[in-house]
């Protein structure tokens, strides 16, 4: 059996194993679809209370911001691979993966899967549930497109997570300042309003890092808003993004956990 093949069955065994761990918490899956429809609920009716530049009618508003609240879910699977990583040392189980021959940072990089992929499933189900309570209306011509579109987002945005994920290896803390990078990520990234209303240096912050990029893209195909920007070169700053954070952000992970081998603390917690 070829290293490749054998890589790519210890990644799905791992996706597998963090599906068994999720469907042990039965209501999880209950809870968050309930959040989505809070925030779908709010936003409905703040459209209908309020005008905001550039849109012609409160449904373009709300049809804006659904793409946004979808790619929240997206924005906390990612800086929630800390967390993940925090758990493997607490149960005393990252040791295993350090001394399998998959190494450690093919065991991370298998622990991103499942976050991911949920979260996919979650803009879905929210995408779904604006449509059939909320009458959103999608651009079903373009809506095959933005899945091949959402995959590029999320290779995007991984780097995120695994550089939190180094930074755990080094401080043993998870979550450490992801609660005020998630805020400011979704002020500047434009997800629940246009960039154009933020001040200009915020604008230019805001076009140097992918979620931006992502919102832009998927609003496009998704409901035909092009409000942040042009879509087709949003779509090649989102490649130049996973293109040159993701081999940086995997390299700073390697190089965390070579500091923890050093220092002998690499499954401290």
């Amino acid at each position: 059996m070829s290293d490749a093949i054998t890589a790519g069955h210890a990644f799905m065994a791992v996706m597998r194993r963090d599906l068994t761990i999720y469907l042990s918490y039965r209501t999880r899956l209950v809870s968050q679809v309930l959040t989505s429809v809070f925030s779908l609920t709010l936003f409905y009716y703040v459209s209908k209370l309020v005008h905001v530049s550039g849109f012609k009618s409160p449904s373009d508003y709300f049809a804006f911001v659904v793409v946004g609240i979808s790619m929240i879910g997206v924005m906390y699977s990612c800086f929630s691979i800390p967390d993940l990583l925090r758990q493997e040392l607490v149960a005393g189980t990252f040791d295993r993966l350090l001394l399998s021959p998959f190494g450690a940072v093919r065991s991370l990089l298998a622990m991103t899967l499942f976050p991911l992929f949920y979260s996919f499933v979650l803009a879905a189900i929210t995408l779904g549930l604006g449509c059939a309570v909320f009458g959103l209306r999608l651009h079903w011509s373009t809506v095959p497109l933005s899945v091949p579109a959402m995959a590029l987002a999320l290779v995007a945005f991984l780097p995120f997570g695994l550089l939190f994920a180094a930074l755990t290896v080094v401080v043993k803390q998870g979550s450490v300042g992801t609660t005020w990078v998630i805020a400011l990520l979704s002020i500047v990234g434009g997800l629940y309003f246009p960039v154009s209303l933020l001040p200009h240096w915020v604008q230019t912050a805001a076009r140097l890092q992918p979620f931006t990029a992502a919102t832009t893209v998927l609003r496009h195909l998704l409901v035909g808003t092009s409000v942040g920007g042009s879509p087709d070169e949003a779509l090649v700053r989102l490649a130049l993004f996973a293109v040159v954070l993701v081999p940086g952000s995997i390299l700073v992970l390697s190089g965390a956990i070579r500091l923890g081998q050093r220092r002998g603390t690499i499954i401290e917690y």
